[in-house]
């Protein structure tokens, strides 16, 4: 017999339009037969920007710019690798999508569009494509739209364009979401937050900075997403400090070089070289690394992926109670990725070994990590420098190094980029390439412990920015087409480095720059400062979770400063009590798995299991199977 409850539709609000939204409502839709057959519900997602991407992934940026994830290696879909409790429903990763879209064999539902340029980029990709933004915003659409089209008939899905300014308390349960004026409100059963990275207030530093720039006639640009920040008041010919070297500075770069009509030409030796428009600024780059981030790696492992996690493992920290980041798990971390590197060498390139590969691999499968034995085999077993694991050196590449000027350290950068640039398109290196595998695994268990709890709150930020900042230059740097063009544009003299631990301080007129690696300084009319925001739910200026935040429907965490969750992903008030039907999801909430890229198939992503854990509970809030329903008495 069906109860009063399990009769009245049920509503979901998921306040946020983009891949996250997307992947919660492809896992609703697919657990919905399996939980709350026959029961009604809605979901409705509200974004001022069209749904599927939402705003970071928006439809209007400037075609020069990229992913720097693989066609081949993005996906909206799960896969059997996923171990999760909802059922698996495979669909096309970006590279499969694009190649249905180029043969006109892909299904249009209602709500997607494309046009002529969509058409001929979707003719050149392949799996090692690094697609437009312009490009995966279609593909994000077209997820969002086909899997509404394909929702069963008890399953409604609506797109409101509105930004969400308020959440208030039914008097009968349920919330009342309170939209921009012109909109009025919606009220549902159960809310999911899932913004994004919102806009961000300037730290101290950057509003001294800002400051200083207005009473000198300066150009100061702060933190944001690169297609957020305001270039155009970049002057041709202006001398910049860019401060930052990750993928925010290779855009920025982008679109103040080739995006002002300047072009890269191949010569006749093979050379890339750039043509200037005459419109760039002067660049003047830094960052604490003093480096570019690596660049992708352009090549399959030759064999099999290793088996992973072996060392950082759910289970290791699943005991033990609270473990402290940088004092238990960073060795743990790299236990991992150095275990991976000598494995891949030992088991694919045998011959670079002086030992024979069964007796490495059986001594470093025993050693003692906590002990000399590692040194040891290293010294004796791997007689060349380059696959010699080095973290320290990895990481810090201009420690120690001082040159006599910003000539010496240009001449070291070009060398550093162009052996980046060979040795991450050789299989020969495919120990980079397990580093690789092993820090995805490492950066997935690390996340869901995060989000269990299961890590001391000393020092957590800290260590956190350690661990993201090394994932980050190992991991998710550009695609090696850009930092060829980083190099073009360094032998153009369009971009220069000022070296490691890159310092800014306003000076009259303007503001220096100065480092570790070289005596001298810089100056410049502008300063852009080209990285991501720090995010914190203190320092965020989005309406709606500051209004939340105000009256103490949400607090922050004190380790790290996101939105505190407990384990369902429901939100903690400042009291410290969950709310039963209010949840938050990814890179603004503490413990979002997979929120700094796209999930690669194959790989069992935490996103996904993520995902699916939070569709099933809000179909099931009580944590039954789903016989009764959602909200069923």
């Amino acid at each position: 017999m069906t109860s009063p409850a399990q009769a009245r539709p049920y509503r979901i609000a998921l306040v946020g339009g983009g891949p996250r939204s997307t992947s919660l409502l492809e896992r609703i839709a697919a657990n919905l037969p399996l939980l709350a057959p026959g029961r009604r519900v809605y979901v409705h997602v509200l974004d001022p920007f069209p749904p599927g991407a939402g705003r970071i992934w928006r439809r209007e940026q400037s075609e020069h710019l990229w992913m720097n994830t693989t066609a081949g290696d993005c996906t909206m879909y799960t896969d059997p690798s996923v171990t999760c409790d909802g059922p698996i429903v495979q669909g096309p990763t970006l590279t499969e999508w694009a190649t249905r879209l180029a043969a006109g064999g892909l299904e249009r539902p209602p709500g997607f569009t494309t046009d002529e340029h969509d058409l001929a980029e979707a003719r050149r990709v392949s799996a090692g494509w690094f697609s437009t933004r312009r490009l995966l915003n279609r593909y994000l659409a077209w997820v969002f739209h086909d899997t509404a089209a394909r929702a069963r008939g008890d399953l409604s899905v609506r797109a409101l364009p509105s930004t969400v300014v308020d959440l208030l308390d039914l008097p009968g349960g349920g919330h009342r979401l309170v939209l921009e004026p012109g909109f009025g409100h919606l009220d549902a059963d159960a809310v999911v937050l899932a913004q994004g990275g919102t806009p961000t207030a300037p730290t101290d530093e950057e509003e001294r900075l800002a400051r200083h720039a207005d009473d000198h006639g300066l150009v100061h640009l702060p933190t944001a997403p690169t297609a957020d920040a305001d270039l155009d008041r970049v002057p041709p010919g202006a001398r910049v400090l860019v401060r930052g070297l990750g993928l925010a500075f290779v855009d920025t770069v982008v679109l103040l070089t080739s995006g002002r009509g300047g072009t890269f030409v191949r010569s006749a030796d093979g050379t890339l070289r750039y043509r200037p428009s005459g419109r760039e600024p002067l660049l003047w780059a830094g960052s604490r690394r003093g480096v570019p981030y690596h660049s992708k790696l352009h090549y399959d492992l030759p064999g099999a992926r290793p088996p992973l996690p072996r060392h950082l493992t759910p289970e290791v920290l699943a005991g033990g109670g609270k473990w402290n980041l940088g004092e238990d798990v960073w060795p743990l971390i790299l236990r991992e990725i150095t275990h991976a590197h000598y494995h891949e060498l030992a088991t694919q390139h045998p011959e670079r070994l002086a030992v024979p590969a069964r007796e490495f691999l059986d001594r470093l499968e025993t050693l003692d990590w906590e002990g000399p034995g590692l040194k040891h085999l290293v010294t004796e077993a791997v007689p060349h420098e380059h696959d010699v694991f080095d973290v320290e050196r990895i990481d810090r590449p201009l420690a120690g190094l001082r040159f006599g000027g910003h000539e010496e350290l240009a001449d070291w950068m070009r060398t550093y980029m162009r052996g980046d640039l060979e040795r991450r398109r050789d299989e020969q290196h495919s120990p980079d390439l397990a580093v690789f595998f092993a820090l995805l695994s490492v950066f997935g268990v690390l996340s869901e412990a995060l989000a269990a709890g299961r890590i001391a709150p000393e020092n957590l930020t800290q260590d956190l920015d350690r661990f993201r900042g090394f994932f980050s230059f190992l991991a998710s740097g550009p695609p090696g087409p850009r930092l060829e063009e980083l190099l073009a544009l360094t032998d153009a003299g369009v971009l220069r480095f000022t070296g490691a631990n890159t310092a800014v301080e306003p000076v009259p007129g303007g503001f220096e720059a100065s480092s570790d690696s070289t005596g001298a300084t810089v100056r410049a009319e502008a300063l852009v400062e080209a990285r991501l925001p720090r995010y914190s739910l203190e320092r965020t200026t989005d309406p709606l979770l500051s209004a939340l935040r105000a009256r103490g429907r949400v607090r922050a965490r004190a380790d790290d400063g996101l939105i505190d969750t407990d384990p369902e992903q429901r939100l903690v008030d400042s009291e410290g009590r969950a709310h039963p039907m209010l949840f938050g999801a990814g890179i603004m909430v503490a413990g979002g798995v997979g929120s700094g890229g796209f999930s690669r198939p194959r790989t069992d992503a935490g996103f996904f299991r993520q995902n699916d854990r939070l569709a099933r509970t809000l179909l099931a809030p009580d944590g039954s199977d789903g016989s009764g329903g959602p909200g069923a008495a």
